[in-house]
């Protein structure tokens, strides 16, 4: 589509207000008109007309909370997600395991004892069972705990006398040696980083694999916040070969801060496919691991409040660095402490120029009185609505009647926060249809559940969140999220109109082509471009 065609006969949602036109021209990857009928007038009578027929077009999804460095991984890694018993993972492990070399780790994700029908919490000798002298390290599905091995242990040096570090946990046995769950980053990271890379190829050959799946589900551009030193050289590489194939705006762990300082790194470094957005930050953990920091105690426990992963100090301290050089922070906050403690830590924080936005990932449980101060220092809130189904379960039984303020879209929206949506992939699936049905419903598919209806917001909203939202906590609203004359054509073409079909209907919404730039990257085969 690189040359001049004209689309017409469809939906176009622009985004902007309530804008509906149903044709668009486009040329050299750039939208170039929108308005209705186009396909009548002499300006484009040399396009190709492309007749859709009625079907719906959209701005390209962003998703703006993923690690998709480490999302193209995982094609290569055991897979555990949605596995309702501890038995059942094993037996993955074991047969993933019978595929590796006899020194190879054993790498994967997405157990979690509280979707197992009896709740177990694994150990070490479970995994070295079905691991036959491999080390091995299963993240679990938030990622906020590990199940390593003995292997796993050993080679990282951890015993009896290895300490809990700050804002980790290693849980132990009754003689105090590690028992194969670590917790947190501080806890994790030591195994994490000795794991060996995979090769050129294998990243390469998944990376492909990553980029095929965005486009089927319409993504066509994301925001990363990987923390592995490997992945920003990757994008980097891709890019200069024009090959990153995604919009990506980049957030750098915040171990990275001197370097970026040294070297004048500033927010909105890049191009049109790789941009510096800022710098990550964890405050607390999250609520699968029982570490989001709270501040009433998590029920049933006898004093655990959750872990706070970094103090105010430090946090101020390093957003105070980043500030230096422009670039905003993007603070991981779940507990509803962990956020009150991150608003501190921004209203005392150097103000920021140049459409640079501080934002709280996550954003999960949040007192209603902490809604003025996030609308005061305008915060973006970046919160991702598939972890609302997925965690109503635990919800109810960690936090109980504090529930109602979690998750709560209806509420931010109506005092006017920004909201950009996503999916934290490869925590929860990198699909955007699927996050704004969780948006609208509140619910998990096939069942009636609602987690607090007043929290529901519209199909449009979701939409926004979606398109705009990610757009504006970039500071790229004015070229990016919406479909209007010098903007890229990075759009998505819906088998129906996703802001008109009932709720319960939104489940069957497909996306028929993706395109990026101009180019087609994905067609059903329902649509003849």
């Amino acid at each position: 589509m690189k040359n001049n065609r004209l689309i017409f006969n469809t939906r176009i949602y622009p985004q902007l207000e309530n804008l509906v036109v149903n044709s668009m021209a486009v040329s050299g990857g750039r939208i170039v008109a929108i308005g209705d009928y186009l396909q009548h007038s002499a300006e484009f009578k040399s396009y190709v007309k492309i007749n859709l027929k009625g079907k719906t077009i959209v701005p390209g999804f962003v998703d703006s909370h993923t690690h998709f460095y480490y999302f193209a991984l995982t094609f290569g890694r055991v897979n555990l997600d949605g596995l309702d018993s501890l038995d059942k993972c094993l037996n993955k492990i074991k047969k993933f395991a019978a595929k590796l070399g006899k020194s190879e780790w054993i790498i994967g994700g997405g157990y979690s004892p509280d979707w197992f029908k009896k709740r177990i919490e694994p150990d070490k000798f479970m995994l070295d069972k079905v691991s036959f002298g491999r080390p091995a390290f299963i993240f679990s599905k938030d990622q906020h705990s590990a199940w390593v091995n003995s292997k796993a242990l050993e080679l990282a040096g951890y015993n009896k006398n290895t300490p809990d570090p700050n804002g980790g946990k290693i849980e132990r046995l009754s003689d105090g040696s590690p028992g194969g769950i670590v917790r947190e980053g501080p806890a994790i990271n030591p195994i994490h980083e000795i794991i060996p890379e995979p090769s050129k190829t294998q990243i390469a050959k998944y990376y492909q694999m990553a980029l095929k799946h965005a486009y089927e589900k319409g993504v066509t551009g994301v925001h990363s916040v990987d923390s592995s030193p490997h992945a920003f050289e990757y994008f980097t590489e891709l890019a200069e070969r024009k090959k990153l194939g995604l919009r990506i705006n980049y957030y750098f762990p915040a171990s990275q801060i001197p370097n970026l300082i040294k070297n004048k790194i500033k927010f909105g470094t890049g191009d049109d496919f790789l941009r510096i957005a800022g710098i990550k930050i964890f405050s607390d953990g999250s609520l699968g691991s029982q570490t989001a920091l709270c501040f009433s105690k998590y029920m049933g426990s006898k004093n655990n409040f959750g872990i706070e992963v970094k103090s105010k100090k430090e946090m101020l301290d390093e957003v105070t660095q980043a500030a230096k050089i422009g670039l905003p922070a993007a603070i991981h906050a779940i507990g509803d402490k962990a956020v009150s403690n991150v608003i501190d830590v921004f209203e005392k924080a150097p103000k920021l120029k140049g459409g640079a936005r501080h934002r709280i990932e996550h954003l999960q449980l949040c007192q209603r009185k902490d809604i003025a101060r996030l609308k005061k220092l305008k915060i973006v809130a970046s919160m991702q609505p598939s972890h609302c189904p997925s965690d109503i379960k635990m919800v109810r039984k960690y936090w109980g009647k504090r529930g109602s303020d979690a998750y709560i879209f209806r509420s931010l929206i109506d005092q006017g926060i920004d909201l950009a949506f996503g999916s934290d992939v490869p925590i929860e699936p990198l699909d955007p249809i699927a996050g704004i049905v969780a948006a609208v419903r509140r619910a998990r598919s096939g069942t009636r559940d609602v987690f607090y209806p007043v929290q529901k917001i519209t199909a449009e909203e979701a939409l926004y969140g979606f398109t705009v939202g990610p757009a504006i906590a970039v500071g790229q609203e004015h070229c990016r999220g919406r479909l209007l004359p010098g903007y890229p054509a990075d759009f998505v073409v819906l088998s129906n109109d996703i802001t008109k079909i009932p709720a319960n209907k939104l489940y069957d919404v497909k996306v028929l082509a993706t395109v990026l730039d101009s180019e087609i990257k994905f067609s059903s085969g329902d649509i003849n471009f």
